[in-house]
């Protein structure tokens, strides 16, 4: 009798799923359409052929197919995402975007605002337009950054307005007006990690996509220029993960490497990576590595290489534009992202290096300048360096403003850094860049 109730349910929960999936097939858009939730495109029913069955593409995309054409998806979606908070098995992806910078002592862009209204909002105020550094709009045409499927076709990630290009143009030709005649302004807004993994290391699909720089680039003046870093990456493509799935950051030989875009346009020769010695998170008790030790190991590309400093890099906390106090180049107590520089400080760090260049750099960043910055030193008598996040930028210790400390710390070139967790679209490049340039309070 048991068997035969077991059989019958079964057989009814058999029943009910071919019924279902009957139903979907009939039912569902084959189009597959656009989700305005999740901005992005959803997957059609895939062409049936012999190579696609071959290959196995054709039941990849007809499992996505199966999860995009579900009836009342976004409605299910919305249901599980908040069932998901409310028994605390939140998507891990989502809890690292919270926590990003967390280990850092930073707060990120998300993180409320509790400042006043911005000086100049280029899409909430027009009524600022006249004293905003937004160029015309017409001028200007939208971009995005997006993931190329193995159809072929696009999965925006992120857009950005006509308005936005424009208007973070106008703030950036703004600072290299502020620098010296020969003065140079860089810019670069990385895919975060999760982003870049997906298509360097699980090759979940074919390709990325961004054209901010081309949006963005005539719109510059001399001087001024706006990187891609899918693009700068690009002959590294067959050497696979470049950015971490633990840290959340890139791994410091990509920041070596677009680094080094920097310093080919400023007419430098860059150091070469085994230039440096490198201490490895897990093996701090050995000291620095060697370039011949590193190159002869099997390196976990998991274990962060810090670089050792080839100057006697002085470090200090920067406040009221004058006041220094001594910090530290590194954190051997945390052995993660904090190693870098010593994690997050501020409002301002100075590293005076060593070298006698003739000029001086301001680093306008969120953590992704910090792999970055020991690849700069050996070109700079001295690198300031600031976060403008939320209260990363504490107005009340600050005491001046950027171009004050411009002036101070006679710079020469601005690198602006960040990945697009900070993102072209929130705070940072919507107000703050501009705000903070030639004020020190909010208010």
């Amino acid at each position: 009798m048991k068997k035969i109730l077991l059989f019958a349910e079964n057989y009814i929960l058999l029943l009910t799923s071919l019924t279902l999936g009957l139903f979907l097939l009939l039912l569902a858009d084959k189009a597959g359409g656009f989700s305005e939730k999740e901005n992005r495109n959803l997957q059609p029913f895939p062409e049936l052929s012999a190579s696609s069955l071959a290959s196995g593409q054709f039941m990849e995309e007809f499992e996505k197919y199966l999860s995009d054409a579900f009836p009342a998806r976004e409605e299910m979606i919305a249901l599980s995402n908040t069932l998901t908070g409310v028994f605390g098995k939140a998507d891990k992806q989502a809890e690292a975007r919270k926590t990003f910078d967390a280990e850092l002592g930073m707060i990120g862009d998300e993180a409320p605002e509790t400042s006043a209204a911005p000086l100049s909002t280029p899409a909430e105020d027009p009524a600022a337009e006249t004293q905003s550094a937004a160029l015309p709009a017409a001028q200007a045409q939208g971009a995005a950054l997006w993931f190329v499927r193995r159809d072929g076709g696009k999965q925006i990630i992120e857009e950005y307005t006509p308005q936005t290009v424009a208007y973070v143009a106008g703030v950036v030709n703004r600072y290299r007006e502020a620098l010296g005649e020969n003065g140079r302004v860089f810019l670069v807004n990385s895919p975060a990690s999760d982003v870049a993994n997906e298509v360097l290391d699980s090759h979940r699909y074919a390709d990325w996509g961004y054209d901010m720089d081309e949006a963005m680039q005539p719109l510059l003046s001399r001087g001024a220029k706006i990187y891609s870093v899918p693009k700068i990456l690009e002959p590294w493509r067959d050497e696979g993960a470049m950015f971490s799935t633990s840290d959340l950051h890139w791994y410091v030989k990509t920041a070596w490497r677009v680094s080094n875009a920097f310093l080919d346009d400023l007419g430098y020769a860059p150091t070469g990576f085994y230039d440096y010695e490198y201490y490895l998170r897990d093996s701090l008790r050995s000291g620095p590595f060697t370039p011949e030790q590193l190159q002869s190991m099997t390196i976990d590309r998991e274990n962060l290489m810090v670089p050792r400093v080839i100057s006697p890099v002085r470090a200090s906390i920067v406040t009221h534009l004058t006041e220094k106090a001594p910090t530290e180049l590194y954190d051997f107590v945390h052995h993660g992202y904090t190693m870098y520089l010593g994690g997050a400080k501020g409002p301002y760090r100075l590293f005076e290096t060593g070298f006698h260049t003739g000029r001086n750099a301001l680093i306008i960043s969120d953590s992704y300048a910090f792999a970055m910055a020991y690849y700069l030193f050996p070109y700079y008598d001295s690198v300031l360096q600031t976060d403008l996040r939320n209260a990363n930028y504490n107005v009340s210790l600050v005491g001046a403003s950027i171009r004050d400390y411009m002036e101070q710390y006679d710079i020469d070139d601005v690198y602006i850094i960040t990945c697009q967790w900070t993102s072209f679209n929130g705070p940072v490049f919507s107000w703050r860049l501009e705000r903070f340039l030639d004020s020190a309070t909010v208010s």
